[in-house]
């Protein structure tokens, strides 16, 4: 059948430049085609066949597995071996794809939606300790092998006395390279950790290191956060994985991964609040690219979320850019006080405060302004991109700019529910930052072969034969 999804599917795999990717041998077996080995791997992940023991039986039993891979029989090991390919092929193969993409007229950059989401690491919640177990387990491991050296030097000298001292004795002592490769693995750790500040308290696995526990909608788990930007066709144009639980810095890696992969910049990004952060919006401005990222849920957008107190809110107390001041709605102006170097785990900016001076003991409208306690008068704080912000907001209270923004869930969502759920993505199988870059690479490069292999069933584009 010439319209079999997986024809298709391997007719696409075919047009896609696969230089760099090196073909796998395994011991006494010959050396199988790497593009029938990415059409197999991708297959699977594209139809929720991830692991490597499973895709084994498929070609034993499946016909569409068996034809894509012109009956050939790699084995587990084969195909686990070519699936943990580098991530510089990883990056070739997804802007290749990108590429076909873009030949079929289905990379359009008007409106581009980001996302990201947690997928579980491939490690128990159990292995995980805080520096201070991990050094309890330090003391632990030194005194074990403490005490095997010290029997083995007694049975050295108990063969002695028995034996004479001719034999060599340069023989490890059983279970003594276990204990000081523990030894060197917890030290590691301890430094890893302590040489990041920032994250000291926080419990750290000895088998899967660079993963952290992250928050989602049923609690907490050890994940890494996948990111993905998406266009209106659905077709991810920029993907990643990282270990920061918050999309706040994940904005602009993926607006330099658009422009170089696709060749152009977008006109339009839509993102939730995760990625709303006034150096975001300052980003988005001088890059030119019409940006619409809330400081609240969908739900909430262009209603004022803040607590009523009865007093003035900050709205009502305008800012003078020429003089760098604030006028209350008593007509009296609010100066610059002080700055504040506020730094986080994942931001970093200034805060300017304004003050003033004493002026609100005194003013008829104080009981408006501040708490009958307070006894230093109002203040208002300012952000650097306080600016960018506030254009932000304004942008998001219009109904052109709610209607855009409601794009998003139906772009972008649908793609991650697909990947998860179809593909059967729900937990990394390769340890590791750099093995969950690659694995998330599999899983979107299979899920935009699938996207157009679909089109191309219902007629919606051709193929077309890309030049050599």
């Amino acid at each position: 059948d010439k319209t079999h999804p997986a024809r298709i599917f391997s007719d696409m795999v075919d047009q896609i430049d696969i230089t760099g990717f090196q073909e796998i041998k395994t011991e006494g077996r010959p050396m199988f085609d790497t593009r029938m080995m990415l059409k197999v791997v991708l297959w699977g992940y594209a139809n929720g066949v991830r692991a490597s023991r499973k895709l084994d039986e498929r070609l034993m039993a499946d016909v569409v597995y068996m034809w894509l891979a012109g009956l050939e029989k790699p084995d587990f090991r084969t195909i686990c071996l070519f699936r943990k390919s580098n991530l510089e092929k990883m990056n070739h193969l997804f802007g290749e794809v990108i590429l076909l993409a873009r030949t079929l007229g289905l990379i359009k950059l008007g409106i581009i939606a980001v996302d990201g989401t947690k997928v579980r690491a491939n490690v128990s919640v159990e292995s995980f300790k805080s520096v201070k177990d991990w050094e309890k387990e330090l003391q632990k491991a030194r005194e074990l092998a403490k005490k095997i050296l010290s029997e083995a030097e007694e049975a050295d000298l108990a063969d002695d006395r028995k034996y004479g001292e001719n034999s060599r004795g340069d023989e490890l002592p059983e279970g003594l390279k276990d204990a000081k490769e523990r030894i060197k693995k917890i030290e590691e750790l301890i430094k890893q950790r302590k040489e990041d500040k920032s994250s000291q308290e926080q419990k750290i696995s000895s088998t899967e290191p660079e993963s952290k526990f992250m928050h989602h909608k049923n609690g907490s788990m050890p994940a890494y956060n996948g990111e993905v930007a998406v266009t209106k066709d659905q077709i991810i144009v920029h993907s990643d994985v990282t270990t920061e639980p918050v999309d706040t810095n994940q904005l602009t890696p993926a607006l330099d991964s658009i422009k170089e992969t696709c060749g152009k910049k977008p006109k339009r990004i839509l993102a939730d609040a995760g990625y709303n952060s006034g150096k975001n919006c300052r980003e988005l401005e001088d890059r030119k690219i019409d940006g619409y990222i809330p400081a609240s849920s969908e739900e909430n957008i262009g209603k004022d979320m803040k607590r009523d107190t009865g007093l003035y809110t900050k709205d009502e107390f305008k800012y003078d850019e020429q003089k760098n001041c604030y006028v209350c709605p008593a007509g009296e102006e609010l100066t610059v006080q002080s700055r504040r170097h506020l730094k986080t785990k994942y931001s970093d900016k200034w805060i300017t405060v304004y003050g003033s001076e004493g002026k609100c003991l005194s003013c008829q409208q104080r009981q408006k302004c501040i708490k009958e306690n307070n006894k230093a008068g109002r203040t208002i704080t300012r952000g650097e991109f306080e600016a960018e912000r506030l254009r932000m907001q304004q942008k998001l209270k219009t109904e052109k700019g709610r209607k855009l923004y409601r794009k998003r869930k139906g772009m972008v969502e649908p793609v991650i529910g697909q990947i998860k759920v179809v593909g059967n993505f729900i937990r990394f199988m390769l340890r590791g930052l750099i093995g969950a870059k690659i694995e998330w690479k599999w899983a979107t490069i299979a899920h935009n072969l699938l996207k157009i292999t679909r089109k191309m069933v219902k007629g919606e584009v051709k193929m077309l034969v890309i030049p050599s």
